[in-house]
């Protein structure tokens, strides 16, 4: 699978992988999967980078390729 491009949606990146993987647990207080639906990828890694509630979570379930389909 190719990487991540910074202009993709999270919904565009979920197409790509496996349903579960909207089942993995997430911190309290992280935004929802339909709170991030339109967020790009850029956006994920910099709040991740951030350190913000959640988003360390989503761009390693985004980003892993042992996710993908």
């Amino acid at each position: 699978m190719p990487a991540n491009r910074d202009d993709e949606t999270v919904r565009e990146i979920l197409r790509r992988k496996r349903g579960s993987v909207k089942d993995a647990d997430l911190e309290p207080g992280s935004p929802s999967w339909d709170d991030i639906m339109e967020m790009t990828w850029e956006e994920i890694t910099e709040r991740a980078r951030k350190r913000e509630v959640g988003f360390k979570t989503f761009k390693k379930l985004l980003g892993k390729a042992e996710y993908d389909k």
